[in-house]
Order: C-alpha cells, then sequence, then structure tokens
C-alpha cells in the first residue's frame, strides 16, 4: 500500500491493480481477486480485472490507468459490461486514477456501472468505506422519519420536507420512503432533483443499495441530456430548465429534491411548479433562507417538514467530527467598550470595538496554532472575504503550503488546485462563495473562518465542510478570526442547542452507546475563547446585551402579528417586541421597513408608511414652504438610533408622485390625500379573493382558527393570497370593511 495518494501515477499497470484490489478489501470487500493484467484476460471472464464480494453481492471491477490528462471513454464500459455479463454478474464497478467522460457517467447510470474517479479512488482510500453495496437496513433515527412521513402520506399530505443534518443519510432515507410508497403502486416515476451532478451520482448509489439491480430501471439527465423512459430519473435543475418546454408536466409520480433549500430560486421553482406529481418530497439540511423566501410553502409548509434532525442532533449525537472551535477575536479598543452601555448599534461596534489584525499576524496565529496543538498533516479550508481578498492574503502563507479556488475560475482549474491541495504539500485552500455544500474533502481536519456573510444559514454550511467522519480523523479544529458580535454570539448559542438537546441512546454510535454516557465528550461543541472574545461575552453577559440572529428578529415580528394581527407602533416596537432592540434591527434591517419587508415579503406594505411619510412632509413644507429631500425625511424618522424608513425606501414611498403638487395644493389639510394610501380596497380585489374572504369571513378570526382548517383548504388559501399572513389581514380588513358598512 503507498504511503501517499499522488504515488499512484507512478504505479505499473499491474501494480495500480493490486492497489485498487486493497483499497476495496479495506473497505469492506471480501475475497478480492484479480483476474487479468492490462489486457490479457483470464478465466474467461471478459477483461473484467477484479471479482470481489461486499455483503454476499458478487462485484465485477474494471480497472483503467491514464495519463492524468486524459479520459476513460465509452470503450472502457463496454468492455466491462461485456464481461461482466460473461462472468453473469450483475454488480458492476469502474475505476480509473483519471475522470470519465460525460458520455461514460450517462450511460454508465443507464447500465447499472459505479463509477470511481481519481476523487472518488482517494476518498475511497482515506475513508476505507464506501457506499456501493452497503446494506439498506434504515438507522433507528431515518425509520423515524420514514414512519412520520408514512403517517402524514396517510393521512392525505402529498408534500414533504425531510430536514436532516449533512452526514445523517438524507438521500437512504429519502430511498427507503420511495420504497414504502412502491409497495402500493409499482409503476410510479420517480425523478430525483439536484443542482450537482456528483451529488446526484452519489444518490443513484443510495437508491440502487435500496433498490437493487435488475428490478427496476435507472437513468441520468444532466449535460444536456433528455430524460429517458426508466423507472427512475436522475436529472439536474439546469438540464431540466432548458428541456421543460419538451416536456410533459404529468411524467413523474414521485419528485424527490435534493437541497431543497434552493427551490425558492427561480430556475429552481420553475421546474418544480412545472411538473404535477402526485408526491413532492424535498430533503435538506437548512430549511431556512437569508433571504426569507419561504421554502416550507412548496413543500406543504410546516405540517409537512418532518425530521428535524438538525446539526446540534448530529453533533450531539456522536454522527459527526468533534469540532475544537477557537475564537480568536481581534484585539479590543478599550475606549470603545464602556460604549456597549450606550446603545450604540452591533455595526458601530463591530467597526470599532475590534482592532483588526494585519492579514500576516493572522497567518502567523494560524501556523502557531497548528504547531501548539500538534495537528498532524494539517489540510486547512480558509474562508475569506472575497477574491482580492483571497489573492492578497495567499502571499502571506509559507510558499507552497497554498492554493486558491473561486468562482470565477475554470471548472478544470478549479479541479486542478483541489487536487493539488489534496495530493500534494499544500496545507490550505483558499475559498470564496465555493465549498457550502456539495464538496467533500474528507482528510480536511481544520476550517478557518477570515469572513463574516451576515449569513447564519452559509456558516452551518461552512461548518459542515470539516466534519466529516474518517479512521484517521474524529476531530476538526476551527479557527475563527471574525471580529462580530454576531458571530460571538451564534456560536454561543450553538454550543448552548447542543448542550441543550436530548441525548436518545438508541441513536447513539455503537461505539458511544458502550461508553460511559457520562464522559461522552464529543456529544457537544468544544468552544474555547481568547481573552478578548472572554472580555467581550463577559460584557455581554453583564450588561444583558442581547443579540439575536436576523432569523430570531424575523420571528418575534411574525409571532407578534399572528397574535395581534398587527405590527407594533414605531415608537413602541422596542417594548412590544422582547429581546429585541432597535439598535438589533438596525443592523439586520436598516430601518423598521426593512424590517416589515423582510419579515413579510408577501404582504402588501401597510398605509403606515406610506401616511407618516405624506404627513411630514406635508407639515415640513407648510412650515418651511419647500419640500424635504429624501434623506431629510428618512433622518427625521429616526428613534434611538433606528430609521422608521431608510433614503432608498422614502425614493420608493414617493415614486411615480409629485409630491410638489400633492402638498401644495393641500398645505393645510389634516388627513392623508389617500396618494400615498396603499391599503387594500375590497372593491379593487378579483373576484377569487372576495370569493375565499366571503367563505371564511364567518369563522375564521385568528391563525388558530386558520390552523385548524384542513390542509387542502389552507392550500387553496395560499394559492389564491400567496401567504397565510396576508390572508388574515385582508380578512380582517374585509371584515371591518362590511361591519361598517352595515
Amino acid at each position: 500500500m503507498i504511503s501517499e495518494f499522488k504515488l499512484i501515477d507512478n504505479l505499473s499497470c499491474k501494480d495500480f491493480e493490486i492497489f485498487v484490489r486493497d483499497v476495496f478489501v479495506a473497505a469492506g470487500w471480501s475475497d478480492a481477486v484479480i483476474t487479468s493484467v492490462g489486457k490479457e484476460f483470464s478465466h474467461g471472464d471478459g477483461g473484467v480485472d477484479i471479482f470481489a464480494y461486499k455483503n454476499k453481492r458478487k462485484f465485477a471491477i474494471e480497472v483503467k490507468q491514464r495519463q492524468l490528462g486524459s479520459t476513460v471513454d465509452v470503450s472502457a464500459l463496454n468492455q466491462l459490461v461485456t464481461g461482466a455479463k460473461l462472468a453473469n454478474v450483475t454488480n458492476m464497478i469502474l475505476v480509473t486514477n483519471s475522470y470519465f467522460t460525460s458520455e461514460v457517467r450517462v450511460r454508465a447510470l443507464r447500465l447499472g456501472v459505479e463509477l470511481i474517479d481519481r476523487d472518488a479512488l482517494q476518498n475511497l482510500w482515506v475513508e476505507k468505506h464506501s457506499e456501493i453495496g452497503r446494506e439498506i437496513k434504515p438507522r433507528v433515527y431515518q425509520e423515524t422519519v420514514i414512519k412520520e412521513c408514512v403517517s402524514k402520506i396517510n393521512s392525505g399530505k402529498n408534500k414533504l420536507l425531510i430536514e436532516m443534518a449533512t452526514g445523517l443519510g438524507k438521500t437512504y432515507t429519502a430511498a427507503h420512503l420511495v420504497r414504502r410508497i412502491l409497495q402500493d403502486n409499482r409503476n410510479y416515476r420517480i425523478l430525483f432533483l439536484a443542482h450537482q451532478v456528483e451529488i446526484l451520482l452519489q444518490s443513484v448509489t443510495s437508491f440502487k443499495n435500496v433498490f437493487g439491480i435488475g428490478t427496476y430501471s435507472f437513468s441520468a439527465c444532466f449535460d444536456g441530456s433528455m430524460p429517458e423512459n426508466t423507472d427512475f430519473v436522475f436529472g439536474s435543475f439546469d438540464t431540466l430548465y432548458a428541456k421543460i418546454s419538451a416536456l410533459n408536466s404529468n411524467m413523474f409520480d414521485i419528485i424527490v429534491v435534493d437541497e431543497a433549500h434552493h427551490v425558492p430560486a427561480r430556475t429552481y421553482s420553475t421546474v418544480i411548479s412545472y411538473f404535477s406529481p402526485r408526491y413532492l418530497i424535498g430533503l435538506t439540511a437548512t430549511p431556512y433562507r437569508e433571504d426569507d423566501k419561504n421554502v416550507l410553502n412548496f413543500f406543504g409548509g410546516k405540517d409537512g417538514h418532518v425530521g428535524k434532525y438538525d446539526l446540534a442532533w448530529a453533533l450531539r449525537h456522536n454522527k459527526l467530527a468533534y469540532p475544537k472551535y477557537l475564537v480568536l477575536l481581534d484585539d479590543l479598543d478599550q475606549s470603545k467598550i464602556d460604549q456597549l452601555k450606550k446603545g450604540l448599534s452591533i455595526t458601530d461596534l463591530d467597526k470599532h470595538l475590534f482592532l483588526h489584525k494585519k492579514d500576516e499576524e493572522v497567518v502567523k496565529i494560524i501556523e502557531d496554532t497548528i504547531c501548539k496543538k500538534k495537528i498532524i498533516n494539517p489540510k486547512g479550508i480558509v474562508f475569506c472575504r472575497s477574491i482580492s481578498h483571497m489573492k492578497y492574503l495567499i502571499q502571506f502563507f509559507p510558499p507552497g503550503s497554498a492554493t486558491l479556488v473561486h468562482s470565477k475560475m475554470s471548472d478544470q482549474q478549479r479541479r486542478q488546485n483541489i487536487r493539488d491541495f489534496r495530493e500534494f504539500e499544500h496545507r490550505y485552500i483558499l475559498v470564496c462563495d465555493l465549498f457550502n455544500e456539495g464538496i467533500d474533502i474528507p482528510e480536511t481536519n481544520i476550517l478557518i473562518f477570515m469572513r463574516y456573510t451576515g449569513s447564519q444559514t452559509v456558516w452551518l454550511q461552512q461548518l459542515g465542510r470539516g466534519l466529516r467522519k474518517t479512521p484517521n480523523k474524529d476531530y476538526v479544529y476551527v479557527l475563527d478570526f471574525v471580529g462580530s458580535l454576531e458571530r460571538l454570539s451564534e456560536v454561543k448559542r450553538l454550543k448552548k442547542i447542543i448542550d441543550d438537546t436530548p441525548l436518545e441512546i438508541n441513536n447513539l454510535d455503537s461505539v458511544s452507546r458502550a461508553d460511559d454516557l457520562s464522559v461522552i465528550h464529543d456529544s457537544s461543541l468544544d468552544v474555547l475563547y481568547n481573552q478578548s472574545a472572554a472580555q467581550v461575552l463577559k460584557l455581554i453577559d453583564e450588561l444583558k446585551y442581547r443579540l439575536n440572529s436576523r432569523e430570531q428578529a424575523i420571528n418575534k415580528l411574525r409571532e407578534y402579528y399572528l397574535v395581534n394581527m398587527e405590527i407594533p407602533r414605531f415608537e413602541e416596537l422596542q417594548s412590544q417586541l422582547e429581546d429585541i432592540s432597535m439598535d438589533q434591527i438596525a443592523t439586520h434591517f436598516d430601518s423598521y421597513m426593512g424590517y416589515f419587508q423582510s419579515a413579510f415579503p408577501e404582504v402588501s406594505l401597510p398605509d403606515y408608511f406610506h401616511r407618516t411619510c405624506e404627513d411630514y412632509v406635508r407639515s415640513y413644507n407648510k412650515h418651511h414652504s419647500i419640500l424635504p429631500s429624501s434623506k431629510a425625511i428618512s433622518m427625521a424618522s429616526k428613534v434611538n438610533n433606528l430609521l422608521l424608513y431608510s433614503e432608498s425606501e422614502v425614493d420608493f414611498l414617493l415614486e411615480g408622485i409629485n409630491p410638489q403638487k400633492t402638498v401644495i395644493s393641500n398645505p393645510h389639510q389634516d388627513e392623508p390625500s389617500g396618494i400615498f394610501n396603499c391599503t387594500n380596497d375590497v372593491n379593487k380585489q378579483n373576484e377569487r379573493e372576495s370569493m375565499i374572504m366571503e367563505k371564511y369571513l364567518d369563522f375564521i378570526f385568528n391563525s388558530h382558527d386558520l390552523k385548524n382548517l384542513q390542509e387542502e383548504k389552507r392550500e387553496e388559501i395560499r394559492n389564491v393570497f400567496n401567504s397565510e399572513f396576508f390572508f388574515l389581514k385582508s380578512l380582517r380588513e374585509y371584515r371591518e370593511l362590511k361591519n361598517g358598512k352595515s
């Protein structure tokens, strides 16, 4: 066995076959026998190089050694299929030290051949584990999800969103669920959708392990190919989007969507909305988006949300590598610390509180930490702020120790740099806007955060890039240099959530169950703070300075609305929303109007914002005989560091209006002129809205009543009004209008 993976290119053809055989044996195959050398056939096996067994299944393994710059074409695929057929073997694997053409990747799926290219072979060598040929029995928590889904389907639900953290087997769970559904109807056709070809190919393996080979047919639809007439089609969103006009909207009975949080985006939503499946099943580790577009609505709303085995649950139950998190905040400006008591916004504090270190100092700390922690064979992903930042930063790493990838590179260059990071002496790979999902480098044992995304979702996705376990990796170091109060709060909050997650004994790994449960150290997040970070945390605790995330702030406003059927008045905002300060709203949303629009993106803007803006313009004009600027209007609305509306929002409120004509013609008018008034008038609503509101006028008064409706009726409401929030608001106004007339 070689000591470094890159040495495989120096092996002879025969030695490379021996290497592949040994890798398969280490990964769980048995009775592996090499039957040919090069192109010399033996035993009448048609040229298959290796036969081996896994879980009582016989595999035919064809090995193709190539120069790294060349690819393996369909002739190798045909040779394997012919040889396996002669040997009466149905499980086939094609292995290379290079890569496969697109044609091979598409045809292999149709022929039932598993492909292992250079990257997958290295993963197999590192992890000593493969999903190929894995036993199909669901784990305890997977079975729990499957039963919950089946129960909802039996009660009439046809849209589901399964939430499970990366590494918990979302795809296997979906495959088992589909298998249960097919027990009642064998003739259903299934479409599995993903946005990356790598995810599709991994998913095919999971489904084949569950359904076997020969009973069902499989095909691929990516790189521009059309969907074939098979039981299972594994397709990419971009290819389906390009071919959609030529497809029958009823051609699939079940659609499974991986990384389902992408669905609200235009390309994805167009594909999903076009088809009319009997069942729509979404899979995601992160069901909430930073742009507040609703993922749950695509998959049956809250009632369709199942699983909820998140990152905290996975870490608590020893399913992932153990994170050793080091918060390395920059030095503090002591003169600014006291200003924590003066109500500065988080943004202002982040700007002035932390004295940001120079990049060369940060690199030195990284190198010193690796030495101090005695990290063997360090492989670190460095998340940078921008492409220009990574290009500047890389010069401070020791020569030859770092490479970089970013979205502006060609696919070929990006793959080359990732391969260089894995196979050569590079300790670090600097990335920007990549590696959030779909990329697995199992030997990664260090994560370094150099940027603050403002997105908790992205941070958790990036954290997940290092949490994959291998036989040589039980933990991963995280070095967080992000000088941000909110990141401090996020780390602290994650640790608390993990610690508070109940420990389910049946869901622990077998090794952990055998241990004394009182000493399972890797059931939580280990966080160490440097002196500066600890000082800030102490101040926050002493001042009870609540740092709520953007998502928490949005949920607070939504909860208030559901209870009160209105939003708080601007001047009462801080007293009405528990634990939400005006400076935190200013940090996340710039203004109260921005806060409202983020919380309710599909709801019409309340008249309050228009009326207040108009009142100020009229009053100002009355006293000064001139019209105020947008900036003046915005700044005049400020209360406790929070704007009612930003300058650009003022422009939006005044858009299409001639304010001078409006104001001067009504200089003494006390009531709003109505030009800025956007309150819904029931007479302007279309017939569908009026019909729905009349239908529920006498027995829907609040969100509790709405929740008691049958799901199909709630779905009807959402189809007409886009959101239940908008429906409740419109219904209240409609009722008030009718009561007033009566």
